[in-house]
């Protein structure tokens, strides 16, 4: 139970950090204040860390993971109420594998319920986002792996 109060403690927390870094346009949520966004890990390792931020600002979000870590082929739901900064370059992904490599993910447009399937394709950082049941691949090859 201390560990669920904890994680909404820390989530609230994150997305007042986010939204008060943003001093530009807001993006309104949907689904009565509330985005979530379904992360799929298929990068091939198992990770300990992961954060955001819009591509614009310099400061990331606390780690988001639940557990301690976020298994390959795993997949998360990750929340965020009131309103999202809005993103002109897209949003970073940061992930900090178990094995101590890390990797980012530059440009990853965040909407309300979609799916977002994070791998690699020749060594570079790749995201899909998927709508539903229906598929809206966006790669983001420009992406900087630190390994």
């Amino acid at each position: 139970m201390k560990k669920k109060l904890w994680l909404g403690t820390v989530l609230f927390g994150i997305i007042l950090g986010l939204s008060a870094c943003s001093e530009g346009e807001q993006q309104p949520a949907m689904n009565g204040g509330n985005v979530t966004i379904d992360f799929v890990n298929q990068t091939g390792e198992d990770v300990g860390i992961l954060r955001v931020r819009p591509a614009e600002e310099s400061e990331w979000s606390d780690n988001l993971l639940q557990e301690e870590a976020w298994k390959q082929n795993f997949e998360m739901p990750v929340s965020f109420s009131g309103e999202l900064p809005k993103a002109e370059d897209g949003w970073q992904i940061e992930m900090k594998f178990l094995d101590g490599t890390e990797g980012i993910w530059q440009g990853v447009h965040l909407a309300n319920n979609t799916t977002a399937v994070f791998s690699y394709e020749n060594g570079l950082p790749v995201v899909e986002i998927e709508e539903g049941a229906k598929e809206n691949g966006q790669t983001s090859d420009e992406g900087n792996a630190t390994e």
